[in-house]
C-alpha cells in the first residue's frame, strides 16, 4: 500500500514538472544583406554589450560565450564542483556573401575555459531560441542603419 501511494505521488509530482508546448522553435537561420565583414561586425556590436566575449573568429565562424551568472537553473543543471557558473556558448557559421546566411548553434558549456570543457547542445530550447531572434533582429538593425 505504501508502495502505491508512494508512486501515484511520484507520478503527480513529475507530472507537474511538465512544461506547456511552446509552438514551434524559433528559428536559428538568419540571412543579411550585407557581406560576411559586416555582417560579423554587426553581429559582434550586437552581442559585446551584452556581456558575450568573443571567443574564435575565422573566415567561416564566430564564436561568443557569455557566463551564465543570470540563469540560476543552468548554474544548477550545468555547473561543476570546479566551476559552479557555466557558459552560454554561440556558434555560427556564416556562409555566402551578400546576402550572408548565418546558421546559430547555442550550448552551455560546463566547466568553460579548461581543458576539461563539456558542450550541453540547448538548440531545441524555446527560450535559448528566442533570445537569440532578438540578438540577431538586433544586429539586422544595426546593419541596415549603417
Amino acid at each position: 500500500m505504501k508502495f502505491k501511494v508512494a508512486a501515484a505521488a511520484m507520478c503527480i509530482i513529475v507530472a507537474g514538472c511538465q512544461t506547456a508546448p511552446q509552438g514551434p522553435l524559433p528559428t536559428n537561420e538568419f540571412t543579411f544583406n550585407a557581406d560576411k565583414a559586416k555582417t560579423k561586425d554587426a553581429i559582434i556590436s550586437s552581442f559585446l554589450p551584452n556581456g558575450y566575449q568573443l571567443v574564435r573568429d575565422s573566415e567561416f565562424q564566430l564564436v561568443l560565450d557569455k557566463p551564465a551568472t543570470d540563469n540560476f537553473g543552468a548554474q544548477m543543471i550545468y555547473g561543476s564542483q570546479w566551476n559552479g557558473v557555466p557558459n552560454a556558448r554561440v556558434t555560427m557559421t556564416l556562409t555566402g556573401n551578400n546576402p550572408t546566411k548565418v546558421i546559430t548553434q547555442l550550448a552551455v558549456i560546463t566547466n568553460p575555459g579548461t581543458g576539461f570543457e563539456r558542450p550541453n547542445d540547448v538548440n531545441q530550447n524555446h527560450d535559448a531560441r528566442a533570445a537569440m531572434v532578438s540578438r540577431m533582429q538586433q544586429a539586422q538593425a544595426k546593419l541596415a542603419a549603417k
